[in-house]
This record gives structure tokens, sequence and C-alpha cells, in this order.
């Protein structure tokens, strides 16, 4: 049923009505409304003649309510006390609705989940939603399902919803059994002839062996014996088992060579086409988005930039 507005008086009028009523006077009601008696006046007289009634008695000892006016400061004060808590709890800040998270499996493993005890002591109340997709790109979607987002993409990706987390650099580990009992792999004129792990079916656009190789000035070689694997969790783990001898990103693996989990055989090479970005989209809940954000950032700097300013 249509809501007729023209019964219903402006709502500056009605707040000025429920505290002149508490408060005795326009004097007192203008002190906490922080406006001129002179307006609040004006505004109760507006008030009567929309009504068409008279709410207060002028008495020498201030103001005394008619019966109709306590009758309808009935009215008033519940509703403006549920507009209030309700307007109350549309407040993300107060009452934030699940952030969405759609993200690769390896951030999430590698990366996110180590932390996410870190997230929930300083945003208890943010609760999280998470996806894992391995395939995201950059979305244009106006209504995308996702209100945060990790992709890999190319550098020139990066919009005005993104920032870039992760820089491309990668580096050859393996496990300390491993190298003990292959010392030759650290000479890298072994290396294609060494027990190698690799994704299997990666995209031509994803860092690889041949383009490692590529980076580092070493002639490329099909390797001799490589163990192919689905996701590049599973390689990981491998190497740390001493499978072979992986091609990591230093973000994956930077916890487990600080453990003695792994080694690295090389120094890292920094790769200039791709990267890995944070995203948000269009219809982000803003204060979830702004606050997991800022989280991320704070901590990555921490790890990679422990000179720079935290994000507050």
């Amino acid at each position: 049923m249509p809501i007729n507005n023209q019964t219903i008086p402006s709502l500056s009028s009605l707040i000025i009505f429920e505290a002149s009523s508490r408060l005795g006077t326009f004097s007192r009601a203008a002190n906490e409304l922080c406006v001129t008696p002179t307006a609040v006046s004006k505004q109760i007289k507006q008030l009567e003649a929309f009504l068409n009634t008279k709410l207060f008695s002028r008495k020498k000892t201030g103001l005394e309510l008619t019966s109709k006016g306590k009758a309808y400061l009935v009215t008033v004060s519940q509703v403006l006390e549920l507009l209030s808590e309700e307007s109350l709890r549309m407040d993300d800040k107060i009452s934030p609705v699940a952030l969405n998270l759609d993200i690769g499996a390896c951030f999430s493993h590698f990366w996110l989940i180590p932390r996410l005890d870190d997230f929930r002591d300083k945003h208890s109340d943010i609760a999280l939603n998470i996806s894992i997709n391995n395939e995201r790109f950059i979305s244009k979607e106006v209504n995308a399902d996702y209100d945060i987002a990790f992709y890999y993409g190319t550098v020139n990706t990066l919009d005005k919803n993104s920032i870039l987390l992760f820089k491309e650099r990668i580096l050859l580990v393996c496990s300390p059994s491993f190298l003990l009992k292959r010392p030759e792999s650290r000479d890298l004129k072994n290396l294609w002839q060494q027990p190698l792990l690799g994704l299997k079916d990666g995209p031509d656009f994803w860092e690889n062996w041949q383009s490692w190789a590529s980076y580092c000035g070493i002639k490329y070689q099909t390797p001799q014996n490589e163990m192919q694997m689905e996701d590049q969790i599973a390689v990981i783990y491998a190497a740390m088992n001493g499978a072979g001898i992986a091609l990591a990103w230093d973000w994956h693996v930077d916890s487990l060579l600080e453990s003695g989990q792994l080694v690295a055989l090389t120094a890292t090479v920094e790769c200039n086409n791709n990267a890995f970005f944070l995203t948000r989209s269009e219809n982000a809940n803003q204060y979830g988005a702004e606050c997991f954000i800022n989280w991320v950032v704070s901590l990555y700097n921490q790890q990679f930039h422990p000179e720079l300013p935290k994000v507050c």
C-alpha cells in the first residue's frame, strides 16, 4: 500500500517535538540539537499547523503537553527509536555483512589461511566467505558475485579498484633431504637431468621452466625426469617431501624456507610481465573491503618491506 506522504510531517519537526517534550523547554531542546530557540519554536508552530492541533501549553515553568500532544509523543518516540535502531543496523561498521572472497588456492593455502587468526583478532565483526577460483581474471562485471578477488594477470590490468600485491618473483627450491642425496643439483649445468616438478597443462601466460631459463640466461632443455602435477600446492608439497626440484614463487615458499622445510637452489628472478592482484568489485561492502585490503597490505609490507609504515 503506498504511503501518503502528504500526511507525514518533516523528520526534523518530529525530532524537535520529541526533544522539546522530553526536556520541557524550547531553549533546552535548542541547546541539545545545536539550533536556536527561535528555530525550535518555529518548527513546533509549523508542526502544530500541519497537524491542525495544539501540542503544547506554554506555562511560566515551561512546556506542558496537551492530551493530544501526550498521545502523539508516544507514537513519535516509538517511530524515532525504531528508525534509529534500523539505521544503525544498516551501518556496516556496526553490523557488517559477510565479505565474499574469490581467491586462488595458492593464495588461500600459502598466504591467507596461516594469517586468518590475526584478521579475526583485529576484525572479529567481519565474517569471511571464501570461494576458491584458480581461473579468476580481472572482472569487468557490474554486479560481480564477490567483494574481494585475488587474481593473476598482466601488469597492465591494474585499475582504480585493484592493488598490485605480489610481483612475480620465482626461484628453484627443494627439500634438505633431496639436496643431501643429490648435492650435484646445486650446479645448474645438471638441472635438466635432475628430477623436476612442474604443472600439468598450465596456462600459456604463466611462467614455467622455459620462461625461467630465459630470464636466467640458461639454455632450456627438455627435462629428462619431470613429474607433472595438477596444481602448485601439490608441486610444493612434493618438493617438501624430497620428490624433486620445484619452480616456486617467493610468496609461496618464504615461510617454508625460513622454517628449513625447503632450501633455495637459486636467487629469486623478478619477471616483468605478470603479477598477482587484489581487486574489489564496484558493489563491494565498503567497510569490510577496506578493512580486509588494509590488513593484507599491512602484512605484505611487514613481510616484504618492513621499513615502510604500517597501514592502519
